[in-house]
């Protein structure tokens, strides 16, 4: 009944410690080189049967610019990851295919876990598109629009309207929701956007993120869609941890 009670309130701090009281300890892995970071012990949920990894490792080697990149990342995984900052929040980076069944489950219990508790995480967004050429419109579609300040509008749009693939629907899609289409087809197609997404994976190969989604909730990374009490008593095993390096604070 206590249990039944916490589901019900929904998210409140200290709801997840105490619904773990019935689960297993967390277990995790340092992961190699890439310290302070650790992975983990298991994997997160199954998804119809076929294991949570809804997105296979590409075929191609890394090209040199992309070594580099990946050098780069495991010079400096905290600032490569969330970026320099003084912001004393938990920061979260999610690796997410729009298309990606199991993606949808982890960000609506992370937006749950973030709108009880407004000031306790940051969410860093990278799209990582692995499941064919719509999850690619679909990724250079929503980075265009976040040019415009409509990721979330664009995300949401696209969420509804899958495996979208021809230009002229993502510009009337993009009219739709009010932004600038034509400027918004045409930004799809920059480095800035090619950057970004050559970044994401770097980060997500370094990291071992092979399928989505990928998260790393502070200095803990993971595969999969874990349950809302997982995730949060993640997140209470951080707060209990000093800064991370990239961390100002």
């Amino acid at each position: 009944m206590a249990v039944g009670a916490l589901v019900v309130a929904g998210w409140v701090y200290g709801a997840p410690r105490l619904a773990s009281l019935r689960t297993s300890p967390l277990e995790f892995r340092d992961l190699e080189g890439l310290a302070p970071f650790r992975e983990l012990a298991r994997a997160g949920a199954v998804s119809g049967g076929t294991g949570v990894l809804l997105g296979l490792a590409p075929t191609e080697a890394p090209d040199d610019a992309q070594l580099a990149r990946m050098a780069a990342v495991r010079a400096d995984p905290c600032t490569a990851l969330f970026g320099r900052t003084d912001d004393p929040r938990i920061p979260v980076a999610f690796f997410s295919d729009i298309n990606c069944p199991n993606c949808r489950v982890l960000e609506k219990i992370l937006a749950e876990y973030q709108a009880a508790n407004p000031d306790a995480l940051r969410l860093v967004r990278y799209e990582l598109p692995l499941l064919g050429a719509a999850s690619m419109t679909a990724a250079r579609a929503v980075l265009a629009a976040d040019r415009q300040g409509a990721y979330d509008a664009m995300q949401a749009r696209l969420m509804r309207t899958r495996m979208v693939t021809d230009l002229g629907l993502v510009q009337l899609i993009a009219e739709d929701i009010g932004l600038d289409g034509p400027r918004l087809v045409a930004d799809m197609g920059l480095p800035e956007i090619d950057a970004a997404l050559d970044q994401a994976r770097a980060l997500a190969a370094v990291f071992g993120f092979y399928g989505t989604p990928g998260t790393v909730i502070g200095r803990t990374a993971f595969l999969g869609a874990l349950s809302a009490s997982d995730v949060g008593r993640i997140i209470d095993a951080e707060r209990t941890l000093p800064p991370l390096p990239c961390q100002d604070v």
